[in-house]
Parts: C-alpha cells; structure tokens; sequence
C-alpha cells in the first residue's frame, strides 16, 4: 500500500528531491549571456587543452568519502534559496545516507540503496515517517538540482562536461587542490530529467539562441583525489543556479542502515 505524504510536507519533500509542481511559462525576455556573466577564469589557465582525462580519473577513482552539499537557486540580484546537507557515501556499492534541510523551513534524512530512496522528514507544521521511492525513477526537474540530492547524478554531469581546462592551484578546506573547469553541455544539464522539465530546458536554449551558458569545476588533490565539485549557471538579469558537493575523509567506511517498515510514498497526483 502507498501512502500519500501531507501536502505542505510532500511540497517541501518534492523540492527537496529536485522534483517541482507545474506552473505558469516564463514570458521572461532573453537574458543577457555576455562574456561578463560567465565565471571568470584565472590567468594561469592552461589553454587548448581538454583534461577530461584527469577529472574522470578522479570521478572513476571514488570510493567512499563524507560528503557535504549546497544547493543555490534565485534570481540574479533578487531572493536565494539555499538546500544544504551533510552525509556519508559508498560510490563503489551506490549506498549513502544524507541529512538535509530547506533553511528553516523542512528537513529530511535520506538512505540511498542501489535499488531504492528511502525518505523521511519534518517541517514546521508536519512530519512523515519513513517511505521509499524507486531511485532509478526519480527524474530531474530543475538545471543543476540533482534528484534526491544524489552524489552519484552529480558525478554523470561532470563527466557529460567538455573543454575541461586547468586553473590555478588553491585551497580546499586547508587541503592544496587543482581546479579544474570545463563546459556544462545540454546533455550535462538535461541528464535524467522528466519531460516536461526537458522541454523547458530546450525552450530556455532556443530562447538564448545557443548552449545555456554553464560550468563544471572540479578540485583534484595532489594525490589525484576529487574533493569538490560545483556545478554553476548564472543568467544575467534573470536566474543563477549554484550546486556544491565537497568530499573529505575519503576511504573511511559508511555504515548505511536500511529502514525497516517503510511505505512506498505516492507522489503520482503531484508531477
């Protein structure tokens, strides 16, 4: 038997694992995609080469790792909305579990299994315990957002980059890393998403007239280790989009501990 979620906590819930309720079209004018609006790059980037190569030695590389996560979604100049969150994830047997929050408002632990998402959570007026959905099913419906803020989604979209180029060496949370930024393509950016959210991405190109403008950047240690990623797309005067995953304690074990009881949740009244 399914069980259907509390409507303002299934809302937050869908938010909260990339899907989105319909609304109206955007009858916003095209925005501006001038070389300003583009993250800049540093002068020491190496240039004409593509070191696609070495960013997927390091995704391919992964183990285990603790992970911690931030999603940033507003308009340019205007309010932002922040989805933050903490965990630890086995990339080798695609297991991991994840506490995450919506500001004030909600927040939810996750389980991921190879096979399934398992939810549950509270906001300020309602709480759900535990339920699952088919973690092959859940599908993308915003640019950037990855579905049950999966680690896993994010490691596809860099790998789908292009043009990658070498920045300059910084610091990573006191460790000395290489940056590294390539090129979002639309296959990047469209990963696994509904159809309706794949329609509106492709309007949002054929409204710019070329690619919507988005980057991948990617940290490598001196040991050949990822330990960030952060995926940006930033239109000027209309909508920015920031998601962030860092890594640290890479190699440690991750206990993940199935729910008992769960209920498969229906979310199929809401798309």
């Amino acid at each position: 038997m399914r069980r259907a979620l509390p409507s303002t906590l299934l809302c937050v819930a869908l938010l909260t694992v990339g899907c989105a309720a319909k609304g109206p079209a955007s009858t916003a004018a095209a925005p501006t995609t001038s070389a300003s609006s583009a993250p800049a790059a540093t002068a020491t980037a190496t240039a004409d080469v593509d070191h696609l190569r070495t960013v997927r030695a390091a995704v391919e590389g992964l183990t285990t790792a603790r992970t911690a996560y931030r999603w940033e979604v507003g308009q340019t100049g205007g309010r932002t909305y922040a989805l933050t969150g903490e965990g630890g994830h086995d990339f080798a047997r695609r297991r991991g579990t994840f506490a995450v929050g919506l500001e004030d408002v909600a927040r939810f632990e996750e389980v991921f299994t190879p096979e399934r998402l398992y939810l549950r959570g509270t906001t300020t007026k309602e709480s759900v315990d535990w339920t699952y959905v088919d973690r092959a099913g859940i599908k993308a419906e915003r640019i950037l957002k990855a579905p049950g803020n999966d680690p896993e989604f994010l490691m596809r979209q860099v790998l789908l980059g292009e043009r990658y180029r070498r920045l300059a060496v910084e610091d990573v949370t006191g460790v000395s890393a290489t940056r590294y930024q390539g090129t979002l393509t639309h296959a990047a950016l469209t990963l696994d998403m509904s159809a309706e959210a794949r329609k509106k991405a492709d309007q949002m190109r054929d409204m710019l007239g070329g690619p919507i403008p988005a980057t991948a950047d990617v940290w490598i240690d001196q040991r050949g280790r990822l330990v960030r990623v952060r995926l940006r797309m930033d239109l000027e005067g209309l909508l920015k989009s920031t998601t962030t995953l860092s890594l640290t304690a890479q190699g440690e074990p991750v206990k993940v501990r199935v729910p008992v009881g769960a209920v498969e949740a229906d979310t199929s009244s809401l798309v």
